[in-house]
């Protein structure tokens, strides 16, 4: 198993971060199931796609509705924690894998694809039982009638996206957490064995990888010329798309867990030490900084020239609970905030022009919308009691 990058010592407000980083590294390491872990969600616009312990939830956010859950019964061991992808219809995940019991050591992991009419129950496409080993964590992506998927067991698969038959398969040196991005013919994934791989997306052929210094845990971001990864080494690193060749790299406070954003010439960062970053994309010289006072996984995301963040916050009494809060773009200063119940460990998703919507693992809500511009709660969806 790769060394990680170490981070250094952190107070309380972090510890939670860890612990769980701790329990999903080591048991992507083994094979071995856990039961819980961060919800994943998805949206295509208009609907909200929500990968969380027995189920995927498909929700109409415009008429407050829930339209599915799959599988309709629970299933004996079986979790759900990795973002769907969906494309014309088509919603494609994986599972965390199903033990074989007792008496047979073997987890069957699987990928589901499914075509969602919009109203009523999905109709199964497919499903793909024998070509990953161990955990789904990773988002599917999409790309015509192709699906890329990464997998704790350190692979990279292509699978027909109509069938769900395996096209191709690459070998990392460790688990892939993150979505794997593409451009031009071109796959580009980040692994947890510190290295950034770019692929052929119609052979698997490598093109070329370039090793950091540290676990590389969320999805590459493309931008012209560059593409920009986050790393446990406590950085952001640019690389040239073409050859993979360090360019620069922004440093931050601790880990940067969730991937940067990007948006008009500016990537936007946050670590888990509660600091919020803006870079230079091209050269990454330091714009502004912003200490949030919150333990921060998840992807800032980039809206109107506002940042939606998702995190956690510890008080005193070592409770932890989360917080929303909207930061200006221009400067980090903040516009609004909205404090959660539970801790957010999941990017939150833009629905329409109107609402951000975050995912908790809570009996009472497992979504909640807020208003963009005043941070309102318009609208949140309970767990179904069965």
């Amino acid at each position: 198993m790769n060394q990680l990058s170490r981070p250094a010592n952190r107070p309380a407000l972090r510890l939670f971060l860890l612990a769980a980083f701790v329990l999903l590294f080591f048991t992507a390491c083994g094979g071995r199931i856990t039961s819980t872990n961060w919800a994943g969600l998805s949206t295509d616009g208009r609907s909200v796609y929500l990968a969380t312990g027995p189920g995927v939830l498909a929700y109409d956010t415009e008429t407050q509705a829930e339209n599915w859950i799959f599988p309709a019964e629970p299933q004996n061991n079986l979790q759900f924690y990795s973002a769907p992808s969906i494309e014309d219809g088509r919603v494609i995940f994986g599972d965390y894998g199903q033990s074989g019991g007792f008496f047979s050591p073997r987890v069957t992991v699987s990928v589901y694809g499914l075509e969602d009419s919009g109203a009523g129950s999905p109709q199964e496409l497919w499903t793909n039982t024998t070509a990953a080993a161990d955990k789904i964590v990773a988002p599917t992506l999409q790309v015509e009638n192709r699906v890329y998927v990464g997998t704790a067991d350190n692979h990279v698969l292509a699978l027909d996206a109509t069938n769900g038959s395996e096209v191709w398969d690459f070998k990392t040196g460790h688990a892939i957490w993150g979505q794997p991005a593409y451009r031009d013919g071109v796959l580009y994934v980040a692994s947890m064995d510190w290295s950034v791989y770019a692929l052929d997306a119609d052979s698997g052929t490598l093109i070329w990888s370039t090793r950091l210094d540290g676990a590389l845990p969320s999805r590459v971001i493309l931008g012209d010329s560059l593409l920009y990864v986050s790393s446990f080494d406590s950085n952001v690193h640019a690389l040239d798309i073409a050859t993979g060749e360090q360019r620069w790299a922004a440093k931050a406070g601790d880990w940067v867990w969730g991937a940067p954003a990007l948006a008009d010439g500016v990537i936007y960062f946050s670590d888990i030490d509660g600091n919020l970053f803006a870079v230079d994309a091209e050269n990454g010289s330091q714009l502004w900084t912003k200490s949030t006072g919150a333990a921060v996984q998840t992807s800032p995301i980039f809206h109107d020239n506002v940042l939606y963040v998702a995190a956690q916050v510890t008080n005193e009494s070592n409770i932890s609970t989360g917080s929303i809060t909207a930061y200006s773009a221009a400067d980090g200063e903040q516009i609004w905030q909205q404090q959660t119940t539970t801790p957010l460990g999941t990017n939150p998703v833009i629905v329409g022009e109107e609402a951000v919507v975050v995912a908790l693992q809570n009996a009472d809500s497992l979504l909640t919308a807020y208003d963009l511009a005043t941070g309102q709660e318009l609208w949140r969806y309970a767990a179904p009691e069965s």
